[in-house]
């Protein structure tokens, strides 16, 4: 079997993880396939290497007309047997079965993220066709199947929950100097509550300062890390900093680089998710897989992800999630406990299991497409 995978959105992040940690997986578990890898430019090294495995980067750019029009010539130029799109874009006329990811909703959910009305009805038009024409559709939690089904009118059947891995780069950093070195390079001194992902109105970061803000009013004593790229977010975040006197103990690292990432997890006091909406939320297995208690809103799929591991509040109630937050940090019986269930947590979601569950699906797939063309 050939097996082809857009990957042109594999230098995103969150996205692009998950595509090069279900590619490496897949292609581990099955090396007798042949795969085509469809990347981008300046990203061929980014996935594993094998006999059967062809990569190639055209110049097609996403949601373009003639991405349409080239993906089943390069479909078919290469006899793929199957495609498999990890970012729910499929060619409007495909020349081989096709299996899609759709993550979430969240431009559907949260109009904010994408507020441009055309943006979001060419979504939403994609988003349907790939529900129409895949075979089978894979999504991360059960609540993303829930809300695809809502929101979309999708058959349930259709969809297959496949819970994402943690990437094996996320694991507990004990080394001390690697760990002074990391927090020195970032400016970090003492304890800290750890918050990591790209700026989104969503993902509640003024939230988080708010809480932060509580929680140093009664008596807490940490600094807050933000790690990850503020963009256009980052003046406004610091001007509410600011405003809530607490601007000195707030660290913007802006982008950080995988390998610091297992440091900053591993040195943190306590992780914090104040998300208000996540399709699956990588960053709270990342920190279990670290050894780091997890305080999360339990919203969307945060307590399917969380299981009993995580510590919850609610992170539009600042006092609330401050409380929490206080817990963690000086209950030692309650954090030996969290770190214990966070690391078999974490354990769960395995990207073997992934790639097996996700095999079964494309077998699943062919069948369908050959049943309805014998039919």
């Amino acid at each position: 079997m050939k097996i082809a995978f857009d990957l042109r959105r594999i230098q995103n992040p969150g996205i692009g993880r998950y595509m090069k940690c279900l590619v490496d997986a897949v292609i581990a578990q099955t090396p007798q396939n042949a795969y085509l890898l469809i990347l981008p430019q300046g990203a061929e090294n980014l996935v594993a290497d094998g006999p059967g495995v062809e990569r190639i980067s055209p110049y097609l750019k996403y949601y373009s007309v003639r991405e349409q029009i080239e993906l089943p010539r390069i479909l078919r130029r290469h006899q793929v047997d199957l495609f498999h799109s990890p970012h729910f874009m499929l060619p409007l006329v495909g020349p081989c079965p096709a299996v899609a990811t759709i993550h979430d909703v969240i431009y559907l959910a949260c109009q904010e993220d994408l507020p441009s009305l055309v943006g979001r009805l060419y979504y939403r038009v994609m988003m349907k066709s790939a529900l129409r024409l895949a075979a089978r559709i894979i999504t991360d939690s059960e609540f993303s199947r829930t809300d695809i089904t809502a929101r979309l009118h999708a058959d349930p059947e259709k969809i297959e929950v496949i819970y994402p891995g943690v990437d094996p780069l996320f694991q507990r950093v004990c080394d001390p100097a690697q760990i002074e070195s990391t927090l020195s390079k970032y400016g970090i001194k003492g304890d800290y509550v750890l918050y990591t992902g790209i700026y989104k109105l969503r993902k509640n970061h003024a939230g988080l300062l708010r809480a932060f803000k509580s929680f140093l009013d009664n008596g807490g004593t940490a600094q807050l890390v933000i790690a990850g790229p503020m963009n256009e977010g980052e003046p406004a975040l610091r001007r509410l900093a600011s405003e809530l006197g607490i601007a000195d103990k707030v660290i913007f690292t802006g982008f950080v680089p995988d390998g610091d990432l297992p440091v900053l997890y591993s040195a943190a006091r306590v992780y914090a998710c104040p998300s208000l909406y996540e399709g699956f939320g990588f960053t709270v297995l990342e920190a279990m897989a670290c050894g780091t208690p997890v305080v999360s809103s339990a919203a969307t799929s945060l307590p399917e992800v969380g299981g009993d591991a995580a510590l919850y509040a609610d992170a539009q109630n600042p006092e609330e999630f401050a409380a929490a937050l206080q817990r963690t940090f000086s209950d030692s019986a309650l954090r030996s406990g969290m770190i214990e269930k966070g690391l078999k947590n974490a354990a769960r979601f395995s990207w073997t299991n992934t790639a097996n569950q996700t095999l079964a699906v494309y077998r699943d797939a062919l069948h369908i497409s050959l049943r309805n063309s014998i039919a």
